[in-house]
């Protein structure tokens, strides 16, 4: 990944963090976005050169979009971008409030179209890259997980699929 930018989105613990060391320790620069400015901050003093950290709430388009322009604005373009910022949602059907519901489709599923809208102009501006979307089993119908969960998982399953078919190869 020499040479390579990416942006990770819930940068600053779990999957993103992981991959974060990762894609950074193979060369890559990486921009971080988390809503937890402590965490995000450690993290890009953690990894020193070649990362820096931005608040970003990817429910907020115009932040998201602000994300991607610093990725380009720091390191000169964009090629990687992994939509992994989420919530989870444990509430049983009948109990699940309309907030609630709102909240985990707008991170979980509007945050990942915010991501790939944002992104894609300045991934097709260096002549191509990837888009990595965070989904789960739960978004393939298996039972156990929430409904506001397993919809929006079930979206991002399909939006990556059709984006996949849209623009591929370039992205």
């Amino acid at each position: 990944f020499a040479g390579k930018v990416a942006v990770i989105t819930g940068g600053a613990s779990g999957i993103g963090l992981a991959t974060a060391r990762r894609l950074h320790g193979e060369g890559a620069a990486v921009v971080i976005a988390d809503l937890s400015d402590e965490a995000g901050e450690a993290v890009a003093r953690e990894l020193g050169e070649r990362c820096v950290y931005q608040h970003a709430d990817v429910a907020d388009y115009d932040q998201v979009a602000a994300l991607m322009a610093r990725a380009v604005q720091a390191f000169g373009g964009l090629d990687i971008v992994f939509n992994n910022a989420g919530v989870g949602s444990f509430a049983a059907t009948p109990d699940l409030t309309v907030e609630e519901w709102r909240r985990v489709i707008d991170i979980d599923l509007s945050g990942v179209f915010h991501g790939c809208k944002a992104a894609i102009p300045h991934l097709r501006a260096r002549g191509g890259g990837a888009i990595v979307n965070t989904a789960s089993i739960a978004g393939l119908g298996r039972a156990g997980s929430s409904l506001a969960y397993s919809a929006t998982k079930a979206g991002v399953v399909s939006l990556t699929q059709n984006l996949a078919r849209a623009l591929a190869p370039e992205v």
